[in-house]
């Protein structure tokens, strides 16, 4: 057996979105028979909890690692009960001979369909001979009476979104400032170039009319100024609300009643390079 593993064949197996990450101290196991033994894998975290608003993602994450004194490829496969959706299910990795223990991690993304029963389903994870069952418990989707905030968790939809920004981190209920950039929020991909926009959509047909919005602070010099709150038409926009030179980190506008799958704001321009929001929320007559 060649043992040999030139750099070019350890690019060519790493793939987009696996990081090297913390040794688990119940990881570590003792070598044994051939190097595909010498392979541990774990998943995390032991159960999760999921939800059918599509901006609401879980995920779960697995780990492999080499506790033997060569190197070797490994691989991970996983399975979800229907009618769950992963984002992948298979990882494949080039795994560095131990001493010290380097292990590597790929985070997948589970899907629950609208529509799903509540209950739990599991998410199956195989690599060799080891296999651990992870349960994903599917809550009931959450009652949204009158003052219910309509865009939390709801499908996000943009002009354009940064590398270092997801596309759902506006509507996840997160308007801590200090979380900017790292845990939520949302900037246009498209430096200097107006306008952008951002929203939300629905599955079915909503009644609003009051959007809130939070752009990043301080709002005089990286807020968003010049913007439009529209609602979709068929395939077009409507403008239903107007704010120009705005210097305020928290944006209320009303307007009369619209009945709409979707609602938007439209950037014409921004206090700094980029158009920014923290956090969107749309509301219906209360």
């Amino acid at each position: 057996m060649n043992k040999t593993l030139t750099a070019a064949a350890v690019a060519g197996v790493l793939t987009a979105g696996v990081t090297l990450a913390t040794p688990a101290e119940s990881a570590v196991a003792a070598p044994v028979g051939k190097a595909r033994s010498n392979v541990v894998m774990w998943a995390s975290p032991a159960a999760v909890s999921a939800s059918e608003l599509p901006c609401l993602p879980t995920s779960i994450s697995v780990t492999l690692t080499n506790t033997g004194t060569e190197p070797v490829f490994a691989d991970a496969t996983l399975k979800a009960e229907a009618p769950l959706v992963l984002s992948d299910t298979l990882f494949q990795t080039y795994l560095p001979p131990s001493n010290p223990a380097q292990p590597v991690t790929k985070s997948f993304g589970v899907l629950v369909p609208r529509g799903t029963k509540p209950g739990t389903y599991d998410v199956t994870v195989t690599s060799g001979k080891q296999k651990e069952v992870v349960p994903v418990t599917v809550q009931p989707m959450p009652e949204r009476g009158p003052g219910a905030n309509l865009a939390y968790g709801e499908q996000a939809i943009a002009s354009s979104t940064h590398g270092n920004f997801t596309l759902c981190g506006a509507v996840d209920g997160d308007k801590d400032q200090s979380h900017w950039d790292t845990l939520t929020g949302w900037n246009d991909g498209t430096r200097d170039v107006f306008p952008d926009w951002y929203g939300v959509e629905w599955p079915t047909v909503q009644t609003v009319d009051r959007a809130e919005l939070w752009t990043k602070t301080p709002a005089a010099t990286n807020g968003i100024r010049d913007f439009d709150i529209q609602v979709r038409d068929g395939d077009t926009w409507r403008t239903v609300a107007q704010v120009v030179g705005n210097a305020e980190e928290h944006v209320v506008t009303t307007f009369p009643a619209e009945q709409t799958d979707a609602v938007r704001v439209l950037i014409h321009f921004a206090r700094s390079n980029y158009s920014r929001l923290v956090e969107l929320e749309v509301y219906g007559p209360q």
